[in-house]
C-alpha cells in the first residue's frame, strides 16, 4: 500500500514518494529544491512577469522540469530495488536468521537483525511477525501489543491474523 501512495505523491511533489520508500535526504532535497524553481517559475510567469527577467523564469521551468523527471526516474529505481526478489530473498533471510537468534535465546542479536530488516521494509508480514515475537519473549508487552496489533492492520484475514489475536488475547493487562 505503501508503494503505491508514493508514486502517486511523487506526480504531485517530486521527491515526496522517496521520502515514502525510505530515501528521506535525497526526497527531501528534490522536493526543495523542485519547490524553490517552481516559486521562481510561477512568479516570473504568473505574479511578476515585469520584475523578474524572462530568463530567469525560463531557466526555472527548465530546471524545475528537469528536478521533476529526475525524481520520478530515481522513485523509478528505488521501487525496482525495493520490490525486486532480491529484497524478498533479503528480506527471508533476515527472518530466518532472527528466528535463529531467538531460538538461542539472542534477544540483542535477533532484535539487531529484525530492526535492520523493518528499516528495508516495514510492512513485511513476516518480519513484523518475528518483531512481535521478539518482544513478546522478552516482556516488552506495551511493544507486543502494538507489533501484534500492527500485524493485524497488515494482514486482515490471514494466519497471522489469527497468530496475532491469540497473542493479543495472551498478554498480560497493562
Amino acid at each position: 500500500m505503501r508503494k503505491g501512495w508514493a508514486i502517486v505523491l511523487n506526480l504531485a511533489v517530486p521527491g515526496s514518494g522517496l521520502i515514502v520508500l525510505r530515501r528521506e535526504w535525497l526526497g527531501l532535497a528534490a522536493a526543495a529544491l523542485f519547490g524553490i524553481l517552481a516559486q521562481v517559475a510561477l512568479l516570473g510567469l504568473l505574479l511578476l512577469p515585469a520584475t523578474i527577467p524572462a530568463w530567469l523564469t525560463t531557466l526555472s521551468v527548465s530546471l524545475a522540469l528537469f528536478v521533476w523527471l529526475g525524481a520520478q526516474w530515481l522513485l523509478w529505481m528505488r521501487w525496482r530495488t525495493a520490490t525486486g526478489p532480491g529484497m524478498e530473498r533479503q528480506l527471508s533471510a533476515l527472518c530466518e536468521r532472527a528466528a535463529d537468534a531467538l531460538s538461542r535465546q539472542a534477544f540483542a542479536e535477533a532484535a539487531e537483525i529484525l530492526e535492520v530488516a523493518l528499516t528495508v521494509n516495514d510492512e513485511d508480514l513476516a518480519v513484523n511477525v518475528k518483531w512481535a515475537e521478539l518482544m513478546t519473549v522478552t516482556g516488552q508487552f506495551p511493544k507486543a501489543r502494538q507489533a501484534w496489533r500492527r500485524i493485524l492492520s497488515l494482514d486482515r484475514s490471514g494466519d497471522a491474523r489469527r497468530l496475532a489475536l491469540e497473542a493479543l488475547a495472551a498478554l498480560p493487562e497493562e
